[in-house]
């Protein structure tokens, strides 16, 4: 843990006032700490003496971590007045954690944004770029064949995606290995998280100790660690090469992610992007979500998980087609792919781009899709 021996010692003034005058001189700098002196009215001085002596031995920096664990351990060991207060130190210090956080994180991921970009086009050399053509004409030429088969998908349409994705993608190690300034920027912010996570740490031990407590935590750092490793691939996927209007509609998309109002899937979200992702990749435009074509694929899973089928043709009345299914549901389609057994987004694509048929359907030049499930049960529709 980083402590701040000027800023902690005036986070213990106050715990010390509350041993001097309980209840009085605490209320009136924070109520909620009224119970810290309460709690101390029938203790000895000596007793809150010594809680004060090692709270403020705790701004020591030079303090080793097993001193550091001892003094924790003899802070506890004070009953409830000493699991508040470390509680109320550890709440303290893991706000000021958090803003130091979210300042590294910001600079972080800017950096790290343009940092991608950059590698991804240093990749990008003339021979780079004459072999993407090539490997691309593969695909394209195989995606028009009549006889397209689950065999020459395997065969000739994978090795040359890889090959395309070898030059044009990136991850976030590649990224910081690229970057000098990225990847300092990233061991900062690996250190705010390392100390965020401690006083995180801490403060639980403290509560653990205060049943009923009111204190709750301010950050939690695993669901931030993924926070940032989700953006780390969301701005990969940006710096791909493609066009203004993909990237406007790979925006939108994600505005509609997050829309409260449409409270899509996250698979939803998941789904179309490794499409759209692999359809910039083969040089053909991205998809737009219709939240509407959406609706009538969730539908679709719905009412084949509910009715025991799985077929493209509906028994239930006004929803016979797929074009009639997504009237109903007020927009317009027409093509369609359907799967089961599958248990996220990520998987049906995969199982359908091995179908020729539905090979087909995902690198047509369609404008808009929708995608919806039921338990297992999948629905993609093209518009």
């Amino acid at each position: 843990m980083n402590f701040h021996p000027r800023k902690t010692a005036a986070l213990l003034g106050l715990c010390a006032l509350s041993f001097c005058e309980p209840g009085r001189a605490v209320a009136a700098r924070c109520p909620k700490a009224c119970t810290i002196g309460t709690s101390l009215k029938a203790a000895p001085d000596e007793k809150g003496r010594e809680l004060s002596e090692l709270l403020a031995r705790m701004a020591n920096p030079r303090l080793t971590a097993l001193e550091r664990e001892q003094l924790i351990t003899q802070i506890l060991n004070c009953g409830e007045s000493g699991a508040r207060a470390l509680a109320k130190l550890a709440t303290r210090e893991l706000e000021r954690s958090h803003k130091a956080l979210d300042s590294a994180q910001q600079h972080y991921l800017e950096g790290f944004e343009k940092a991608a970009v950059k590698l991804v086009a240093a990749r990008q050399t003339r021979e780079a770029l004459a072999e993407i053509k090539a490997q691309r004409a593969i695909v394209w030429k195989l995606q028009s064949a009549a006889e397209l088969s689950k065999r020459a998908i395997h065969d000739q349409s994978d090795p040359a995606v890889l090959a395309i994705r070898v030059v044009l993608e990136v991850d976030a190690q590649a990224v910081r290995e690229h970057s000098v300034p990225c990847a300092k920027a990233h061991a900062e912010w690996e250190q705010e998280l390392a100390a965020a996570r401690e006083w995180q740490d801490l403060q639980q031990r403290a509560l653990a100790a205060l049943p009923g407590s009111d204190f709750e935590p301010r950050i939690e750092t695993q669901a931030r660690e993924e926070a940032v490793q989700a953006e780390e691939s969301w701005l990969c996927t940006l710096a791909l090469p493609m066009s203004a209007g993909d990237r406007r509609v790979l925006l939108d998309n994600r505005a509609m992610e997050a829309s409260r109002e449409l409270k899509l899937d996250p698979e939803v979200g998941l789904g179309v992007l490794d499409l759209n992702r692999l359809r910039i990749l083969l040089g053909t435009h991205a998809l737009q979500i219709d939240p509407k074509l959406c609706d009538a694929a969730e539908g679709h899973s719905e009412d084949m998980q509910r009715l025991g089928f799985f077929a493209h043709e509906s028994p239930v009345e006004g929803k016979r087609t797929p074009g009639d299914r997504a009237a109903k549901a007020g927009t317009s389609g027409g093509a369609e792919n359907i799967a089961r057994g599958h248990r996220t987004a990520k998987s049906a694509n995969q199982g359908w781009w091995y179908s020729p048929g539905h090979h087909k359907n995902m690198l047509a030049g369609h404008a808009r899709i929708g995608l919806g499930r039921r338990d297992d049960f999948w629905t993609q529709m093209f518009g």
